[in-house]
């Protein structure tokens, strides 16, 4: 972790190399600060670019503490609303002679089994794994339908696609042509979700964010702008 004295203020940020980067990125989400710059490009001419921007960053990391602070972390009680693809399901917690706890989607809601012996604040530690579990298992098969429409226009598809946790990224593609996908993406709408696969999809042509790349992605997804937006301000509250 680097960092740099604005002030009375100090500015912590990941600093990552490329060397196929030809300029210098800078972006701020509810992490943190993180910068890219083309490996040749001395810490020194980086920090000079960071005091320059340093107004700007202070205020994106002011208005994501300031979100961070509304979002309401679940408990993972009955008659809680979870989220899953831009829509909120009750979630019924039931407590049997169970020894594995179970979670399902049943008639429109979400269902967990526990142990009886379970106390109220032990369920977010319970529940939540199954949770996380269940939306990794569903986001698999809604992908899979998902791509048909971009590989078709694309005439390309990743070779392998795997949804994770990852705390600075909605979404990756390696050079060997595997797509990562955050889970809490799809929590967001399908569109939101569209437009993070589009977005990594295209990089298996381009990886860069060229301008060809941007062209690319607008064929698939002419009002892309509009979901990179949206990602951009509610990103931060797709969490439970």
């Amino acid at each position: 972790m680097h960092s740099i004295k604005f002030g009375n203020q100090t500015i912590e940020y990941n600093l990552k190399r490329s060397n196929r980067r030809k300029t210098m990125s800078i972006s701020v989400d509810q992490h943190g600060v993180s910068v890219i710059s083309p490996s040749v490009t001395e810490i020194e001419k980086v920090e000079s670019i960071l005091y320059k921007k340093a107004v700007w960053i202070k205020k994106q990391l002011a208005d994501f503490e300031k979100m961070n602070t509304n979002i309401i972390q679940h408990s993972f009680l009955s008659g809680e609303k979870l989220p899953y693809l831009g829509r909120y399901y009750r979630l019924k917690v039931v407590k049997t002679n169970t020894v594995q706890p179970s979670l399902r989607f049943y008639q429109g809601r979400f269902l967990a089994e526990i142990p009886n012996e379970t106390i109220q604040e032990q369920q977010r530690d319970i529940v939540y794994p199954l949770y996380i579990e269940w939306i990794k298992t569903r986001a698999h098969e809604f992908t899979k339908k998902r791509l048909k429409r971009f590989t078709l226009k694309l005439q390309q598809e990743p070779n392998k696609i795997t949804i994770k946790e990852q705390k600075q990224r909605w979404g990756s593609c390696t050079a060997s042509g595997n797509i990562l996908l955050n889970w809490r993406v799809f929590l967001a709408p399908t569109s939101i979700v569209d437009y993070v696969l589009a977005h990594e999809l295209v990089h298996l042509k381009h990886m860069d964010h060229s301008k060809e790349y941007w062209n690319t992605l607008q064929m698939l997804l002419p009002d892309y702008e509009k979901r990179k937006e949206w990602l951009k301000i509610n990103g931060r509250t797709l969490n439970v």
